[in-house]
């Protein structure tokens, strides 16, 4: 089970799933609350279930625990970049077809234990600064006000006609080059 291996030795822990041991165990329930919800509705593939249903995970499936489900999709979300997705069913022990059910059924799951744990980044400037009016309202040892990130991408918005507005939108750091010029 790659998510024990993982607990015993905090920098692979770290390199394979983005999170210190700590935080990883801490979204387990969170993750673990999704799981249920979503997969009482839904199969793993997307399709809809035949009804409210109790969902059990047997001893003899691919990735037999939600710890393990957990660890799997971090893993895919951190390294995607680095592996194909033959590379990460190998990784698991697991075939490729089922590591692709996996990829995009748990994805939905993550995303979702995610808003549980109130650990989704803002996406908007209201977002925000919801965000941190919340977090100086709480005391310094609540975890929202602890683990406040940013994560600075640049994006591409539509370019406006007006040119007034265009100067206000235009930050003069770089030109995008057309995929025709490179």
């Amino acid at each position: 089970m790659k998510y024990e291996q993982w607990l015993m030795n905090p920098t692979r822990c770290k390199a394979m799933t983005g999170y210190r041991c700590g935080s990883l165990s801490e979204l387990v329930p969170y993750f673990e609350q999704a799981h249920n919800e979503y997969l009482s509705r839904y199969h793993l593939n997307g399709s809809v279930g035949s009804g409210l249903r109790q969902f059990v995970l047997y001893a003899n499936i691919p990735l037999p625990s939600v710890a393990e489900r957990l660890a799997f999709i971090l893993s895919y979300c951190k390294l995607n970049p680095l592996l194909q997705e033959e590379q990460h069913a190998d990784l698991f022990g697991i075939e490729q077809q089922q590591c692709n059910v996996f990829v995009h059924g748990l994805q939905v799951i993550l995303d979702k234990s995610l808003a549980l744990a109130q650990a989704v980044p803002a996406q908007t400037d209201a977002q925000l600064q919801t965000v941190l009016a919340a977090s100086k309202a709480h005391s310094t040892d609540d975890p929202v006000s602890k683990h406040l990130l940013h994560e600075g991408v640049g994006r591409q918005i539509p370019r406006p006609q007006d040119p007034d507005a265009q100067q206000t939108h235009y930050s003069g750091k770089r030109r995008i080059i057309p995929l025709s010029m490179r």
